[in-house]
């Protein structure tokens, strides 16, 4: 065989060895990609509950006719001042487009405040009623300074999620895991997924109220570690130490409540975990089945007259209606039966 040739078989099998290297590869990925999109699709598909939540969420406030969860003989007299916070806002926002027919164009019934803001304004006498996460200690401690005694009813129920990214492919902790690990017990990944890479167990500010859960329902302040700190700047550019927040970052757990996850914290980067195999969903939740529940309350004084505003409100809110206002503000009512998903909307 002539030189020319042999050269040009051996360019020819060469190239088509490249081509065939080239191909292999291009598959494995495009398997990889598949696989990814396959799993993403089937968290998807079992927590469609969650993912589905942030833009409901939206359209509903804009879209659902309030008026609907109205009731005839609800008010015979002035409305209660409330008080609301930030997570809290919306259950207060929506009774009054509810009943926006039976208040004066005039009347200022909502006021928004710190939670701390908030206590302090029920216990002067500044409002009636106020929407609360579940208080700490140290909220009902200010009883004593103002020598009022507070009354907390539930009015949904509510939930604490343990949250990580959706490259983790982690889906399950055990309480007594989560507890080993914000003890610092356990630090590696290694233990759950296999993978050797340090867990970064984020925390909440110690004078919050989900973090007063957190030492409540999980595990105490003296067994809890020291939360990651970063330095940064203070407005007088003094470097300071301060908490690190939550991330969503691959080797990175956090923990919310389960509104605050759906409705505002969610995007495709984050999942929330099953806990002693029970995922946070909102029947679930409803079912009383998942295991790290708490509440929203409304809290008033104790001394209040059963004919009072607040305490036809708080009838209201714990009626059949009143849940289906809850459930349809994006909360999880008293009872699964309350469950809302297509409420009519304008």
């Amino acid at each position: 065989m002539k030189k020319p040739t042999k050269i040009l078989i051996f360019v020819l099998f060469f190239i088509l060895f490249c081509s065939m290297i080239t191909a292999t590869v291009y598959m494995y990925f495009l398997d990889q990609q598949t696989i990814q999109q396959q799993n993403e699709n089937t968290k998807t598909s079992d927590n469609t509950d969650i993912s589905n939540q942030k833009v409901v969420a939206t359209e509903n406030k804009q879209q659902i006719d309030w008026k609907q969860f109205s009731t005839m003989d609800f008010y015979d007299s002035a409305f209660p001042q409330i008080a609301v916070s930030a997570v809290t806002a919306p259950i207060g926002e929506n009774i009054l487009s509810a009943f926006s027919n039976d208040i004066s164009s005039e009347q200022s019934l909502l006021h928004y405040g710190t939670i701390e803001e908030n206590f302090r304004s029920l216990l002067s006498g500044e409002c009636d009623i106020v929407f609360s996460p579940e208080p700490s200690e140290g909220l009902l401690a200010l009883q004593e300074e103002y020598h009022t005694e507070l009354e907390c009813i539930p009015i949904s129920k509510e939930a604490i999620v343990f949250l990580v990214s959706y490259e983790n492919s982690l889906e399950n902790l055990y309480l007594e895991d989560i507890q080993n690990i914000y003890s610092g017990k356990i630090t590696s990944w290694e233990n759950f997924t296999g993978e050797e890479t340090t867990i970064v167990a984020y925390q909440k500010n110690e004078n919050s109220l989900l973090q007063s859960m957190f030492h409540r329902y999980i595990l105490s302040k003296e067994k809890t570690m020291q939360p990651p700190k970063n330095l940064q700047f203070d407005s007088e550019k003094n470097l300071i130490t301060t908490l690190s927040f939550y991330d969503g970052s691959p080797y990175a757990i956090g923990y919310d409540t389960y509104y605050y996850a759906s409705t505002i914290l969610f995007d495709y980067r984050i999942k929330m975990l099953a806990i002693d195999g029970i995922y946070p969903t909102k029947k679930n939740i409803a079912n009383g089945i998942y295991p790290l529940m708490t509440n929203y309350y409304a809290v008033i004084r104790k001394n209040s007259q059963m004919d009072a505003p607040q305490q036809k409100l708080i009838q209201y809110l714990t009626s059949p209606m009143g849940q289906k206002l809850i459930s349809a503000s994006g909360y999880i009512p008293l009872s699964e039966e309350f469950l809302q998903s297509k409420p009519l909307v304008n």
